[in-house]
């Protein structure tokens, strides 16, 4: 069983992802990404990690994410769902989501580009 996150380490997890995706906004050339992208949670029992809603700008990660030893995995998977929304951004959204241009992003970020993950 995993340790649950107390408030003070979830909102010093908060700021580590808010961090890194200022990081990949510069690796990507797009700087208003942190204030153009929204972060929401979804349930714990979602059978996603993630979905990118392009059309409202965002980005929604499984609450499960936030519990103690995920930490690799969350930023794995906003970074997945932030290339979705880059690539949608300057290719438009007739491209295949997990293509070239979104492995592009992934790559430029660190990622091996992968399209499904397994709880870790």
């Amino acid at each position: 069983m995993r340790s649950q996150r107390t408030e003070a380490s979830i909102q010093s997890m908060l700021e580590c992802v808010f961090n890194k995706l200022k990081d990949w906004s510069v690796i990507w050339g797009y700087t208003l990404l942190p204030r153009t992208l929204n972060i929401e949670f979804i349930p714990a029992e979602d059978p996603d990690l993630g979905k990118c809603h392009f059309a409202s700008n965002t980005v929604f990660l499984n609450a499960s994410l936030l519990q103690s030893g995920k930490e690799s995995l969350l930023l794995e998977t906003l970074c997945h769902e932030a290339a979705h929304w880059m690539a949608f951004r300057r290719h438009g959204l007739g491209i295949e989501s997990h293509g070239p241009e979104w492995e592009a992003y992934m790559r430029k970020a660190g990622f091996e580009p992968r399209a499904h993950y397994h709880d870790q």
